[in-house]
């Protein structure tokens, strides 16, 4: 499905972003390295997908589908990226539901000016920013999904989403 494609590599982009922030501005490289796990997924909807009566838009907390994602960063400008995937669609009682999509792992070069990072992206790079032990990047429009209206009936939307890693 196109929108799943799309949405799998905006993720795995904003998921590159967070991952080549520093610290602070005073941060070196070295505060960098090592592991950055996904501790948040916001997204613009609401869902409670867990069941706990409680709709959130932080996918993380209402899918298990990131726990364990991480980025790599490596002493050498190199970064390892291994995500997951939340596919969102309508089920045939015109619900909204989801399911986990299998992981992927990708490598990339990530460069650092003070607390901005940037990892290279083919022909477009993605910058994030990090403050303390938290990466944090925003992506307009790179959510797709597909939602149900009576009226009108099924329709794929796309929001903006925000990934935030933390380096434990």
């Amino acid at each position: 499905m196109k929108t799943k494609i799309q949405s799998l590599i905006l993720l795995i982009l904003c998921l590159v972003i967070s991952s080549c922030s520093s610290d602070d501005d005073s941060s070196s490289s070295s505060d960098l390295e090592g592991q950055w796990f996904v501790t948040s997924l916001l997204v613009e909807s609401a869902f409670d997908f867990n069941g706990d009566g409680n709709a959130s838009r932080d996918l993380f907390q209402e899918t298990s589908c990131y726990d364990g994602n991480f980025i790599q960063f490596f002493d050498d400008g190199d970064v390892t990226i291994v995500v997951d995937f939340t596919n969102i669609f309508v089920d045939s009682n015109n619900e909204q539901d989801f399911e986990c999509q299998s992981g992927l792992a990708l490598s990339s070069i990530w460069t650092q000016n003070g607390d901005s990072v940037t990892v290279e992206n083919g022909n477009e790079d993605i910058t994030g920013l990090i403050s303390g032990n938290t990466l944090t990047v925003t992506v307009p429009d790179g959510f797709e999904m597909e939602l149900y209206d009576p009226a009108i009936g099924h329709y794929p939307a796309e929001e903006d989403f925000t990934i935030v890693f933390t380096k434990e």
